[in-house]
């Protein structure tokens, strides 16, 4: 639990024997050592006499994992954000020899049944349930199969890591972008952003596929032609280079799994989850899209009838209208001029300062928890933030923003692990890895999109997960191990913080003028964010239902853009043009692979999470933050996600209020706390009914 003493954990916390500033050969160097003293170790255990213990055995081993997975975070981060291309080379293989160290653990038979012979009638609840998934997650590795599947098993494990880290690499090093002439080229664009893209000696604008050039375009542009090609471009990003390689890693995937006997990958991968089968995640995608696909119908047709007014001879949408930024282009006009919120003026109140420190604020309101930035923390880029995070006088751990987007860095928005966190022996260490602000405008008087204030909200929601429960006893109950179609419900009810009018007046201000956001204005901005929600879900039950079928249909032979539009088009309400290839730059499946559906199942947690605040009248609510924060982020990974929720609603969460919710209908009167007699959200023992 979070509040549980560490002693012996260091404070302030640091990057121990990898500081940030190693050159890739001494980085290989004390990586190669330090997975070499594991190796020996875990053979050390595994030849032990005797019956094992749990602080002769599980501890030290425990402590070597933790050690091995920390050193795997930092090299996964480096591969993600250095700036040096070496050292993300260098990063991608420690990640890869890290993750063969823990191939190797999981098909280790000596450990397996040192595990299977621990004693632990005496111990604790957590003790026992970490145990129980460690012989688990080492039973779906193969442990049990004979010593040629497990040969083939490891290989195919190893395979698959390099596979999803070559796709991962293409991703962020095959930058594409459009080059536009002629003064009108950018008409519609905020002047800050004119002014960052100014014409090159050449007399050329050049507009990259990264996310802050991008979304601008699509949302503001109000040149057609440049929308279209700036779409196109974004993508096919990394197209045709990641085809093979996605084919690759699908192939392999479905050889592992049927070696360890199920007859697909998604049934593998969602069999620890909690939905518990494809069965049941087809259904639960089925009865979104019957939920969302007629208030979506009549969005896009507003939204046609809004392009309309501009070309009378319209007959239909194209992606370049509606898609990705928000509803898109037509969905700000009617923002604008129906709602009289402007995205381009809301800008002005939302200069990155302020938002951040606004930001820092509600976290410590809410749960006391304060951020301190720290100078000179040796970072791997002059332009992260670097700040210790604590609670009263408790040490929580520490956190990294790094928001700005460079050559080879991530292209996406995401909360990286540093360091995992041990009561006793480390505090947690997160990083938020995110491309808000443009590069050309320093970070002081750079203004953030609306879109991204909810992502940083969101990705924040993640953070304060991490450090809040970030002192488990056992690493199998660390972050790491919250079952992933949970794990987004926290970081998608903190964006609601980021909808608040209370919490946006305290920081939404411009600092040029001194005004706050008018009070009318937010009036309006909330009135607005309905619109256009029903498209942008169903647009993710659309990949969701990619990523599932991709990963349970036979691929060989099959054409992978055919299958991404099979599945994209029976889902989605407009077909996907036959030029794009976005299966190229879809990240998600390589990390999520089968269960990119976790975002949804988790916004539906989410929604009814926030209804004992909305009981109360008030996000802010110390009472129902503080048992928000001791229910669900505190925990973490060391009970059932179902466990948590029921502590915190006192039933099992159900549909009711993310339906409402998509459709913008009236909320209904919170539901009493006492536990449901009919849950409608079933348990993997009870698939009946299949999906909430």
């Amino acid at each position: 639990m979070a509040d549980r003493p560490s002693p012996g954990a260091p404070w302030p916390p640091g990057p121990g024997e990898f500081p940030f500033s190693l050159g890739p050969a001494e980085l290989k160097q004390r990586a190669s050592r330090e997975i070499a003293s594991a190796t020996a170790e875990l053979g050390d255990l595994a030849a032990r006499a005797g019956r094992p213990t749990v602080a002769d055995f599980l501890v030290p081993l425990d402590r070597l994992l933790t050690r091995l997975r920390d050193l795997g975070s930092h090299g996964n981060l480096l591969f993600a954000v250095s700036p040096d291309p070496e050292v993300r080379a260098a990063g991608r293989e420690i990640t890869e020899a890290t993750e063969r160290f823990r191939n190797e653990f999981c098909l280790n038979g000596a450990i397996y049944a040192g595990l299977g012979q621990l004693d632990l009638g005496g111990e604790d609840p957590e003790t026992r349930f970490a145990v129980m998934k460690m012989l688990r997650e080492m039973r779906r590795a193969g442990v049990e199969a004979g010593p040629e599947s497990r040969a083939r098993l490891l290989e195919l494990l190893d395979r698959i890591d390099r596979t999803a880290n070559q796709f991962t690499e293409n991703l962020a090093r095959l930058d594409r972008s459009l080059t536009l002439s002629g003064a009108d080229a950018l008409s519609g664009l905020p002047a800050d952003y004119r002014a960052a893209h100014a014409p090159g000696p050449d007399g050329a604008i050049r507009i990259s596929t990264k996310y802050p050039d991008v979304f601008p375009v699509l949302a503001y542009c109000d040149r057609a032609n440049v929308r279209r090609d700036l779409l196109y471009e974004f993508m096919n990003r990394a197209y045709p280079e990641n085809l093979p390689v996605l084919r690759e890693l699908l192939e392999r995937r479905a050889e592992l799994a049927h070696l360890l006997g199920y007859p697909d990958y998604a049934a593998y991968a969602l069999e620890d989850k909690m939905i518990g089968s494809p069965a049941a995640a087809h259904a639960f995608l089925e009865r979104l899209r019957h939920v969302l696909a007629e208030p979506a119908a009549r969005d896009l047709a507003r939204y046609l009838a809004r392009k309309r007014r501009d070309h009378p001879e319209a007959t239909e949408l194209d992606p370049w209208d509606y898609e990705l930024s928000a509803g898109g282009y037509y969905d700000g006009r009617i923002r604008a001029e129906e709602y009289g919120v402007d995205a381009r003026a809301l800008r002005a109140y939302l200069p990155y300062g302020r938002v951040r420190d606004g930001l820092l604020d509600l976290c410590e309101r809410l749960f006391g928890v304060t951020f301190a930035r720290v100078a000179s923390a040796g970072a791997w880029h002059p332009t992260v933030e670097v700040y210790d995070v604590t609670r009263g006088t408790r040490p929580l751990g520490r956190c990294f923003l790094d928001l700005i987007p460079r050559e080879g860095k991530y292209t996406h928005a995401a909360c990286f692990e540093v360091r995992e966190g041990i009561a006793g022996v480390e505090y947690p260490q997160s990083a938020l890895i995110c491309n808000f602000l443009d590069p050309r405008v320093p970070p002081d008087e750079a203004r953030m999109e609306w879109r991204d204030v909810i992502t940083f909200f969101h990705e924040f929601g993640h953070l304060l997960h991490d450090l809040l429960s970030g002192q488990p006893r056992w690493l199998f109950n660390a972050q790491l191990h919250v079952e992933w179609d949970f794990i987004e419900a926290p970081s998608q009810l903190f964006e609601e913080w980021a909808r608040d009018p209370a919490t946006l007046a305290r920081f939404a201000r411009n600092p040029d003028t001194g005004e706050g956001l008018p009070a009318d204005l937010l009036e309006r901005l909330c009135a607005a964010e309905a619109m256009g929600r029903p498209v942008r879900f169903l647009r993710q039950v659309a990949l969701a239902a990619v990523s599932l079928e991709y990963y349970e249909r036979d691929l060989r032979g099959i054409d992978l853009t055919a299958a991404y539009r099979s599945a994209w088009d029976r889902c989605y309400l407009r077909p996907l043009p036959g030029d794009y290839h976005p299966e190229a730059s879809f990240g998600h499946l390589t990390g999520y692979s089968a269960f990119y559906y976790t975002y949804l199942w988790s916004i539906v947690i989410a929604r009814d999470l926030l209804g004992p605040f909305r009981a109360k009248g008030s996000l802010t609510d110390p009472d129902t933050a503080a048992r928000y924060a001791a229910e669900i982020l505190a925990p973490g990974g060391s009970r059932p996600a179902a466990e948590s929720i029921r502590a915190y609603l006192g039933r099992d969460f159900d549909f009711e209020a993310f339906e409402r919710w998509s459709r913008d209908e009236p909320a209904a009167d919170p539901k009493p706390t006492a536990a449901a007699a009919n849950p409608s959200i079933p348990s993997r023992e009870n698939p009946d009914p299949p999906a909430p």
